[in-house]
């Protein structure tokens, strides 16, 4: 349905005395075109031309007349609220609409945690292991009952390795006994993450596919000082295998200070493998970090839908040109109208 919106609707306000000026103005000229009659004609002359002059075709011009002029008047008022015309069309277009159906969270993840003497540092309270500990068990109890869990636990070798399992009380018993090696950090540590990766991807390979219901979580400092043939080959070796089998490894990276730690190597680890890196101060924080990987490792299946879609599309038409063009042909007849009868212009 059309509808008619006013830029300056104020503007009409002026409206009653526009038309209070018009009626005056009216009076006074109906006056002066009286007193120009009766002086231009001698008295018997005039008798007759006013007999003849005033008679139905006269008064009835007065009217319409005056009609005209409140006319004009509505009219420039209008013109003058700056009025448009609004109409609506609908436009139906057909759209490929992506739809998602998310799945509850599957599938095998081995966590693998550094256990090397940098891990007792205490830069992240109470220390870097046990805020490790704290996080990735609260993970575990908040993990979907789908999710099968393995543990790999490394310094320069092997200290755990718990297969992946569905008895949730077997990997949390082995996260909890966890102690890191005692010694020097950096200086007496020896610390393999690629051998601790290595081991992670075996425990995967049965299951890995290309669903990708397979991952690692990788929790560690990122100091790496051993392994073969280096210590930065053992660590691609190991990603370069993960990322064949498609398995993404999420890089946990825990330290606050900057010893002892090594983001870039972390950062490369999650990146060859298409995966996230995450880096967290805090037990806090921690515990966000894993809530995050939860909302990337979900499963989806993913496909569109032909929605036939109507859009409303507002069209807008400026009528204040026509309504000034209308009143310019109010004025031209009320123009005629009055020569006609009076010989006068107004």
């Amino acid at each position: 349905m059309p509808l008619i919106e006013l830029g300056s609707p104020e503007l009409l306000l002026l409206a009653p005395l526009f038309i209070t000026l018009t009626l005056i103005g009216h009076y006074l000229a109906h006056r002066i075109k009286r007193s120009l009659e009766v002086f231009h004609f001698p008295p018997v002359q005039r008798l007759g031309k006013i007999a003849a002059k005033h008679g139905l075709r006269r008064s009835r011009w007065r009217g319409v007349s005056l009609a005209a002029k409140l006319v004009i008047i509505i009219l420039i008022t209008f013109s003058l609220a700056n009025p448009t015309l609004l109409n609506f069309n609908e436009i139906n277009e057909k759209v490929e609409v992506p739809i998602v159906m998310e799945k509850d969270l599957e599938g095998q993840i081995v966590l693998v945690i550094d256990v090397s003497a940098s891990m007792g540092i205490k830069d992240v309270l109470p220390m870097r292991l046990e805020a490790a500990k704290a996080m990735l068990l609260e993970f575990i109890h908040n993990a979907s009952s789908k999710v099968r869990f393995g543990v790999v636990a490394f310094k320069y070798e092997i200290r755990t390795a718990v297969p992946v399992t569905e008895n949730r009380s077997q990997v949390v018993s082995a996260i909890e006994n966890l102690t890191q090696v005692e010694g020097l950090p950096c200086l007496e540590e020896l610390t393999d993450i690629g051998y601790g990766l290595q081991t992670s991807v075996d425990l995967l390979t049965p299951y890995a596919s290309s669903n990708r219901t397979s991952a690692i979580i990788l929790v560690s400092d990122g100091f790496a000082n051993y392994g073969y043939p280096d210590p930065f080959q053992s660590v691609f070796q190991a990603t370069a295998r993960a990322k064949s089998a498609g398995i993404p490894i999420y890089a946990v990276r825990i330290a606050r200070l900057g010893q002892d730690t090594n983001d870039e190597l972390m950062k490369a680890i999650a990146w060859e493998t298409d995966a996230k890196f995450l880096d967290s101060m805090d037990s806090t924080e921690l515990g966000q970090v894993l809530d995050t990987i939860g909302k990337y490792y979900v499963p989806t299946h993913e496909w569109t839908s032909e929605v036939e879609m109507t859009t409303t599309v507002p069209v807008r038409s400026d009528l204040g040109v026509v309504l000034m063009f209308v009143a310019s042909a109010f004025v031209l007849a009320l123009w005629i109208g009055n020569y006609r009868h009076y010989k006068t212009s107004f």
